[in-house]
């Protein structure tokens, strides 16, 4: 390849799905003075290391409308492969109009409104639609640092055919090696050129197969044709989704968590002790609180986001960053009666759902109908569930400790919040959040569970319709 000619990489099957034509925007809050400079010549020059270049370069659609990324050749004209601004204010974070009113840690149970007006803190004003960033071939990757006299925001957008959370991570501690000069450190990218997930022999123990659990449940046909038309007219007749951030410090979570570990106890008999996460109880107790909000005898589908990357020993055991999307779901089905469950129950259910369809065989039968769909040109199945169902979702992100996963104390020009009272190391983020740069994944039941923060507080991003905050009010005043 001559030098001035731009080295492609594709864009694979699963992450080019019309779902993923959007932003991801991660805002992140660090309560030190950071150099805005360092951290974007750092993230540049991780972008110009191995396949992390794939990262750094534009999405461009062939005559077919498949997308692709182009990284421009050494010989280019400086071509930036971030694109990055910066704003400044001389005042602290919380003497900024807006800034001030950003999500904050509370020692009881709260639930926080997010500012509409907070863009300005995460991307320039003539911030591209994905489409327009794909016309104007800008660069896949933006950066908005905001620096205060005591704290610096760092916006991260990218847009979703890139890559899912997990990688997001993997680029956060990969940028770190960087910034602190140890690129020997940086992994490389795996199926950076060759889809990983396509589903292969490797991906099995042994040549037996089985039946995807989950086949009796798709929705297709003139069931898919409900759903979605139920979808549209609760869409018409409801009032607006509200994005907001509820704190669960880990105490008052603990309360929760030994009231329904003390019901299932008393729901079983003999020596039974089956295993239960607190995140099986946090899915439950918020779960059970949507379906309370809800009138009428709808049943219920729980959709929670699984990541292939750690279901596959295969993909387990390669060694280095996957720089894709590798998110399937796993589901649980209840009748209308679920309001009347105990959260004990319901995490007891969801956690034998889980437990049959997060094993190897299953996930590997999930991705064969979805790359079988891909192949012949039609959209994946990955609705299931009944048709007249409200659809609650999650994406957990409380095992990837994200909020730890950076290191930004190279970059520190002067602490912010002083030694006695800070609970996190220098040049750490205090909180992110994803912020809505679009109006993507705005149309139906969803909670983020970001994970928590250095005191241990748990911070879940809800997206829900008005009654069911009300209802989750009430519930933290049970506690």
């Amino acid at each position: 390849m001559d030098d001035s000619s731009p080295d492609v990489y594709p864009i694979h099957v699963l992450d080019n799905i019309k779902a993923n034509h959007c932003y991801v925007d991660w805002l992140m809050r660090f309560n030190d003075v950071l150099d805005a400079e360092k951290l974007k010549t750092s993230l540049s020059r991780l972008l110009e290391i191995g396949d992390w270049k794939k990262l750094g370069g534009r999405l461009q659609r062939k005559k077919d409308g498949v997308l692709e990324i182009h990284v421009s050749g050494t010989s280019a004209s400086g071509q930036q492969n971030v694109f990055f601004t910066h704003d400044t204010f001389d005042v602290n974070v919380d003497e900024h109009p807006v800034a001030s009113r950003l999500p904050r840690e509370t020692t009881s149970p709260s639930i926080q409104t997010l500012s509409p007006d907070t863009r300005p803190l995460i991307a320039r004003p003539d911030f591209p639609t994905f489409e327009e960033m794909v016309r104007k071939g800008l660069p896949s990757i933006s950066l908005h640092v905001t620096s205060f006299r005591d704290a610096t925001l760092v916006a991260l957008i990218w847009p979703h055919v890139l890559m899912d959370a997990i990688g997001a991570k993997a680029l956060l501690e990969a940028w770190s090696s960087v910034l602190a000069g140890r690129e020997e450190d940086v992994p490389p990218v795996l199926g950076a050129r060759e889809d990983m997930l396509r589903p292969t022999k490797e991906m099995h123990d042994s040549d037996t197969t089985e039946d995807f659990g989950l086949e009796k449940w798709r929705l297709k046909g003139i069931s898919m044709i409900m759903f979605l038309l139920r979808f549209v007219w609760s869409k018409f007749w409801n009032p607006r989704r509200e994005r907001r951030i509820l704190l669960l410090p880990k105490s008052d979570f603990g309360k929760i968590c030994d009231h329904a570990r003390m019901d299932i106890a008393q729901s079983l008999e003999g020596d039974e002790k089956p295993f239960i996460s607190d995140s099986d109880i946090l899915t439950a107790w918020l779960t059970r609180a949507v379906a309370s909000s809800e009138s009428g005898s709808r049943p219920f589908t729980v959709l929670n986001l699984m990541n292939v990357r750690y279901r596959i020993p295969y993909l387990l055991k390669s060694g280095g960053a996957f720089i894709q999307n590798m998110v399937l779901g796993t589901y649980s089905f209840f009748s209308s009666q679920l309001p009347d469950k105990s959260v004990g129950s319901i995490a007891l259910e969801h956690r034998r759902n889980f437990t049959e369809q997060a094993t190897q065989g299953q996930a590997v039968c999930f991705l064969k109908s979805v790359y079988r769909d891909l192949d012949a040109g039609r959209s994946p199945g990955l609705f299931f569930g009944e048709s007249n169902a409200t659809l609650v979702a999650f994406n957990n992100l409380l095992k990837a400790n994200l909020i730890r996963a950076v290191d930004f104390s190279p970059a520190v020009v002067s602490q912010g919040e002083v030694t006695g009272t800070r609970e996190n190391p220098l040049g750490s983020m205090v909180f992110y959040y994803n912020e809505a740069i679009d109006d993507s994944f705005n149309e139906f039941n969803l909670f983020v569970v970001l994970g928590q923060d250095h005191r241990d507080t748990y911070w879940v991003l809800g997206t829900l319709l008005p009654r069911a905050w009300k209802k989750i009010e009430e519930e933290l005043g049970r506690i």
